[in-house]
């Protein structure tokens, strides 16, 4: 059986050690960027994809697969970014009884997203061995 999660906040047998991302700037789909664009069409009352919308039911049913940016609200289809951030559980549920902090999952649209100061949200990355800390 493989390890498919593993949640390793506060061990004390695991360094923290923050990394800094590099924003790679990537083009979005065709799929995505219709998307975004029916989206921003939507909220605008007198458009004429509003109007038309209904006309239209898989693209309809598509669109509900959308999800909020946890920074700007905006919806949008494809995850970018999966992000984390963390909670007092003590706060929330008001129990002394509680452990410290859990992480829970953000997603956001985008790397300007996770650039604009004001959130505490940690992207989540996959871990990358360079071969110079293989050696050491």
């Amino acid at each position: 059986m493989s390890l498919k999660v593993l949640h390793c906040e506060q061990n004390l047998f695991l360094p923290a050690k923050p990394v800094c991302s590099v924003h790679v700037p990537e083009v979005l789909s065709l799929r995505e960027t219709a998307a975004r664009y029916i989206f921003k069409q939507l909220a605008d009352r007198w458009s004429c994809v509003r109007q038309q919308i209904d006309n239209y039911p898989k693209i309809k049913q598509q669109l509900k697969e959308a999800e909020p940016c946890a920074v700007c609200g905006r919806l949008f289809l494809t995850t970018w970014l999966e992000c984390v951030k963390f909670v007092d559980l003590k706060k929330i549920f008001g129990l002394s009884n509680m452990p410290g902090v859990a992480p829970v999952k953000v997603l956001l649209c985008s790397y300007q997203c996770l650039e604009t100061p004001g959130h505490n949200f940690f992207g989540l990355t996959a871990a990358v061995v360079l071969p110079t800390e293989l050696a050491a």
